[in-house]
C-alpha cells in the first residue's frame, strides 16, 4: 500500500487531502429515537464498502458474459436468464464509482500546484501498463502470420485499426461501425470512455468554481439523454453509438462526481445521515424501475433505454453508492465489507480486461474437443474462463499492479 496519505483511486489506491471530520446526530432506526454520532468519512482513506460495490460491478459483468448471455430452448431456464439480462449494467456501476472516486480526488486536490502532473502520472501507472500488455497480446494474434491454434480464435484482419486501441479511441470506431469489433477486446470500449472522461474532468473541476459546479454537473446529466435520443433517431448506428460514446454516458460519470461534491459538504452529509431512510426508499423506487425494464426486456440499444434507461440505472447506482458511504452498520455494510466482494473489487480492473478473451478461449477449446457447440459447452467454457480470469487477475494484482501503484503514489499533490 502507498504511504500516507492513502488514496482510493479506481480499482485500487487513491489519495487526497484529508476531509474535515464533522460529527452529526442521526436517529438509528434500530434504537428508536436515540441519537448517535456519525462522523463524516475521512475521504483520504480507503472506504471498504466501495471495494464491495466494485466487486458487485465486476461480478455482474462476469455473470453477463458467462451465464446470462446464454441461449436456451428451455422455458424455465429462459425465464431465469431473462431475470439477469440487465447484468450488463455492471459497467454503469463502474462509471458511477469512477466519477465518485476520481471526482473526489480532483475536488480535494484542485488547488494543488501538482494537480495535473500528479493526477495523470498516477492514472498512467494504474491504467497503461496492464492495458498495453493485454492489448499487445491481442494485436500479436492479428499479425500476418499465425502463432496461436485456431481454437483460440480467428486471425482475420482488424476492422478497427490497431492505432485506435493504442490511443483508446476504439469506442469512436465502434460507434461508426455499429459493432464492438473482435470479441476479445470488445469490453475495452468502457475503458476508452473513462479515459476520455479523465481528459476532460480535471480541467473542468480545476476551472469551474465549486458554487457553479453543481449546476454544470446537472446540465451534463440532463443533456446526456437528450444527446442519446438525437443520435438514436438521426444517425446511422445511433443506438449503438449511444452505448459506447463518452458524452452519451456522461450522466453516470457526472452523477458520481456530483455525489463526491455533495458528500464533502457538511450540511448535505448531515442531512444524508439523518434522512437515510428516505434514501433507502428512493433507491428502492429506482430498483422497481429496473425490475420493470427487466420485465419488458429492454436491451441496451432500445429507445426506452436510450431515452431514460441509462440515466435511471445510473441514479439507482448513485443511490447505492450514497448508501454504501453513509452506512456504517447493518447487513448491507457487512455484505459490502466482506472478504468476497472486497477481494473481487481489488482485482476488478484486470478481471475486466482479460475476461472476454479467456471466456472465448475456454468455449472454443471445449468446442474443439466436443466437435459441437451445445449449451453446456457454452456455459462450462464460460465458467472455466471466469475461473482462469480470477486466478490470473489475483496474481496480476499482487505481483504487477500493486508495485506499480506504489511507484505512482510517490508523486504527491
Amino acid at each position: 500500500m502507498a504511504s500516507s496519505p492513502q488514496i482510493r483511486e479506481d480499482p485500487a489506491l487513491v489519495s487526497t487531502p484529508a476531509a474535515s471530520l464533522v460529527v452529526v446526530a442521526e436517529r438509528d432506526p434500530g434504537i428508536g429515537t436515540a441519537p448517535y454520532a456519525s462522523p463524516v468519512p475521512n475521504w483520504s482513506l480507503r472506504i471498504p464498502a466501495l471495494d464491495g460495490l466494485r466487486g458487485i460491478a465486476i461480478l455482474l459483468v462476469l455473470m453477463r458474459h458467462s451465464i446470462f448471455g446464454m441461449e436456451t430452448h428451455s422455458k424455465w431456464l429462459s425465464v431465469l436468464l431473462a431475470a439477469g439480462q440487465l447484468s450488463w449494467s455492471g459497467v454503469d456501476l463502474f462509471f458511477v464509482l469512477s466519477g465518485f472516486l476520481i471526482g473526489g480526488i480532483l475536488l480535494d486536490a484542485r488547488n494543488s500546484p501538482n494537480y495535473f502532473k500528479t493526477f495523470y502520472i498516477r492514472r498512467a501507472y494504474r491504467i497503461f501498463p496492464l492495458y498495453f500488455a493485454v492489448t499487445a497480446l491481442f494485436l500479436f494474434r492479428h499479425l500476418p502470420f499465425h502463432i496461436f491454434p485456431g481454437s483460440l480464435g480467428d486471425h482475420s484482419p482488424l476492422l478497427i485499426p490497431a492505432a485506435a486501441y493504442l490511443t483508446l479511441t476504439q469506442n469512436v470506431w465502434m460507434a461508426s461501425l455499429g459493432w464492438f469489433g473482435p470479441t476479445a477486446m470488445q469490453a475495452t470500449w468502457s475503458l476508452a470512455v473513462e479515459e476520455q472522461f479523465y481528459l476532460t474532468a480535471p480541467l473542468l473541476i480545476r476551472k469551474i468554481r465549486p458554487r457553479r459546479m453543481v449546476a454544470a454537473l446537472i446540465s451534463v446529466i440532463v443533456t446526456a439523454p437528450l444527446l442519446r435520443m438525437l443520435l438514436h433517431y438521426k444517425f446511422t448506428h445511433g443506438s449503438f453509438a449511444c452505448y459506447v460514446l463518452m458524452p452519451c454516458r456522461a450522466d453516470a460519470l457526472c452523477l458520481g462526481v456530483l455525489a463526491a461534491l455533495l458528500v464533502r459538504n457538511p450540511k448535505f452529509w448531515q442531512q444524508l445521515c439523518a434522512k437515510r431512510a428516505l434514501l433507502w426508499w428512493s433507491t428502492g423506487i429506482f430498483l422497481v424501475g429496473i425490475a420493470w425494464m427487466t420485465y419488458k426486456g429492454y436491451d441496451p440499444f432500445s429507445s426506452p433505454m436510450n431515452a431514460v434507461g441509462y440515466s435511471w440505472i445510473a441514479l439507482f447506482y448513485t443511490g447505492c453508492l450514497l448508501l454504501a458511504v453513509s452506512t456504517a452498520r447493518g447487513w448491507s455494510h457487512r455484505l459490502l465489507c466482506g472478504p468476497g466482494l472486497k477481494g473481487l473489487g481489488a482485482i476488478a480492473y484486470c478481471s475486466y480486461l482479460i475476461h472476454m478473451p479467456l471466456i472465448l478461449a475456454g468455449r472454443r477449446v471445449l468446442q474443439s474437443l466436443a466437435h459441437a457447440w451445445p449449451t453446456s459447452t457454452w456455459l462450462v467454457g464460460g465458467l472455466l474462463g471466469v475461473a482462469a480470469t480470477l486466478v490470473i487477475a489475483s496474481l496480476s494484482w499482487e505481483y504487477f499492479e500493486k508495485p506499480l501503484l506504489r511507484r505512482g503514489h510517490r508523486y504527491t499533490y
